[in-house]
């Protein structure tokens, strides 16, 4: 498993996704989002994977200090 950081809407969010042979699944909180490579990099796919998390609410930011 990898681990990808982003920052939206001055949020940082945090989660882990694995790639299977031509997969991509990410996983949140409270579900996942999976897809195909379709000839896009790993890293690209878990960023959209993430924003899509975030934007369906399954996904919490993390704590900032």
């Amino acid at each position: 498993m990898d681990i990808i950081e982003i920052e939206q809407n001055g949020l940082k969010y945090s989660a882990e996704y694995v790639q299977d042979e031509n997969v991509v699944t990410m996983l949140g909180n409270s579900g996942k989002e999976f897809t195909h490579l379709g000839g896009r990099s790993e890293e690209a796919i878990a960023r959209t994977l993430l924003r899509t998390l975030i934007r369906k609410g399954h996904i919490e930011p993390i704590a900032t200090e």
